[in-house]
């Protein structure tokens, strides 16, 4: 019990920060974020490089990717996700917990959105590239449980269908309906294209989209010494498929549901109209056409509702002979 309790407390800490992507959407007019963005991941891409250069081990794959997490990682792992949360040179939007449409949730209900979050932020800041609109905590999601799907994909060649249930177990369990009683489509969309990024990064897979979706490789080895030869573009990856105010949310309880779409009912647009989740079906129906059969196991065509732990992709997927 003692180390059930400590698992969850870390991942708590690491993994469960939530995004309200309704509250003050409609009225901040954020800049985009994606040059800046950019120029500061080929930054960390090339300080990388330049310690996966050092030493007597000359392009060394392992140590390629060992010292590009060092940068391209999660919060504790990493430098890029801090850097997105701490900056001031990005333009963002924080709700908190108690402005949020979570505001309501109780102890019963969410460990982290109901208690946790008296005592610390657990919120994630919003904001804009191109014209998607994200939570920061999808960029740790897509650079590391990206990483733990590449390497059972590519390189333990596991196949897509134990890949996938990485995430799924994750977000049904420990990262997901355990701590914040909240199953994020988004994250396990930003799992998927943090796979397909790494696997860019050398790219000696085609991607898993099809080879129009072939955007690397982004490293090559040239006189026996890592090489950027191609920069890292952002919109290349990120989509409406992150933005869980288009591909909604699903949560443990039916009482959550209710009292997240009561305080929807509060939130208006430039139109005056009522928010639901989809904010866009049209945006949404465009996710499930470019994912096609990859789709039904991070994009919620279903909106709000209480997760139903016998008819959710995980089981779907665990039935399925061939994926």
């Amino acid at each position: 019990m003692k180390k059930f309790a400590f698992i969850l407390l870390f991942f708590t800490n690491v993994y469960s920060a939530e995004v309200d992507n309704f509250t003050g959407r409609f009225q901040s007019n954020l800049n985009d974020s994606t040059k800046i963005f950019n120029n500061k991941t080929n930054e960390y891409f090339k300080k990388g490089l330049k310690n996966a250069n050092f030493g007597l081990l000359r392009c060394n794959e392992r140590k390629l990717y060992f010292h590009l997490q060092r940068y391209l990682n999660s919060t504790f792992f990493g430098k890029i996700v801090r850097w997105v949360n701490e900056t001031n040179t990005l333009d963002k939007n924080f709700i908190s917990v108690d402005k949020s449409i979570y505001r309501d949730f109780v102890l019963s209900e969410s460990i982290v959105l109901g208690f946790i979050a008296k005592l610390r932020s657990v919120h994630s800041p919003n904001l804009k590239m191109g014209d998607v609109y994200l939570g920061s905590d999808k960029f740790e999601h897509f650079f590391s449980s990206g990483f733990r799907y590449f390497t059972s994909m590519y390189i333990k060649r596991k196949g897509i269908k134990k890949t996938l249930m990485i995430g799924l177990k994750e977000e049904y369990g420990i990262l997901g309906r355990i701590p914040t009683g909240v199953i994020s489509y988004a994250d396990l969309a930003a799992d998927f294209n943090g796979m397909r990024f790494w696997n860019h990064v050398l790219q000696k897979n085609n991607d898993i989209l099809g080879k129009k979706f072939n955007f690397g490789p982004y490293v090559k080895c040239k006189r026996k010494k890592w090489v950027l030869v191609k920069k890292m573009d952002w919109s290349r990856y990120l989509d409406h498929s992150m933005d869980e105010a288009i591909n909604c949310s699903q949560f443990k309880k039916l009482s959550m549901v209710k009292k997240v779409k009561n305080r929807l009912k509060g939130i208006g647009t430039f139109e005056k109209r009522v928010v639901s989740c989809p904010i866009d079906k049209s945006k949404l129906k465009e996710m499930v056409e470019k994912y096609k059969r990859f789709a039904p196991f991070f994009i919620n065509q279903e909106g709000h509702r209480v997760v139903d732990m016998k008819d959710n992709p995980l089981v779907k997927l665990k039935d399925m002979d061939k994926f």
